[in-house]
């Protein structure tokens, strides 16, 4: 028995447009994508997707493009940079909502406690951590520094803190008088090559960035 030519039929979102005869049936979504779907979906028992799997799809959580569906367990991202990036998110979340319970806080002072007894009874331990420590600032506050809005961020935070430590210290004439005289012992102290660093290339710094905005 011939089987019937199914080219122009529409099922679910799908308008088939070629029909060589086999299993399969090649159609035409309704979003404009083509692929093969089996020949089961003329039938009215068919249980199966009746669209592409990007109409049947999902937006990833992080960059918000569609996730192609598969068949199974719908994906949360759509890379493993968006896998990445939501795991942290979710991380940092979970941060905020437990930092502030006392069980959090006991927990971690008798995690540092525990850690600060290792350290003191292995010397090359205590190192190795202090170097990880090390090296994980570095590689954030380079990755700080390199990214406009983490920098700015910075510096933002950065300027708010000296803003309140000055004042502070501005409230008090014997500490201010203090801090002016210990400023003025560090600025004496400096090499010719600090000073350079510090003020001559900072300033040229200060000048391009501006010029740049501007």
């Amino acid at each position: 028995m011939a089987r019937t030519d199914r080219i122009g039929q529409t099922f679910g979102k799908l308008t088939v447009i070629a029909d060589h005869g086999g299993a399969q049936l090649h159609c035409r979504c309704e979003c404009g994508r083509e692929g093969s779907y089996p020949r089961a979906i003329t039938k009215p028992s068919y249980r199966g997707p009746k669209a592409c799997p990007w109409c049947l799809g999902s937006p990833c959580e992080e960059c918000g493009a569609i996730i192609p569906n598969k068949g199974r367990m719908p994906a949360k991202t759509c890379s493993e940079a968006c896998r990445v990036a939501r795991s942290n998110r979710r991380e940092r979340e979970r941060y905020e909502r437990i930092k502030d319970t006392e069980h959090f806080r006991a927990t971690r002072a008798a995690y540092l406690e525990r850690l600060s007894s290792a350290m003191d009874a292995d010397p090359e331990l205590a190192e190795s951590i202090r170097e990880d420590r090390r090296r994980a600032v570095r590689a954030w506050r380079e990755r700080q520094m390199a990214d406009p809005v983490l920098r700015a961020r910075y510096l933002e935070a950065h300027r708010q803190r000296e803003a309140k430590r000055l004042e502070r210290i501005r409230s008090d004439p014997e500490a201010y008088a203090e801090h002016l005289r210990r400023q003025r012992e560090w600025y004496h102290s400096l090499s010719d090559e600090d000073y350079h660093r510090i003020f001559v290339e900072g300033r040229e710094e200060r000048a391009l960035r501006k010029s740049r905005r501007e």
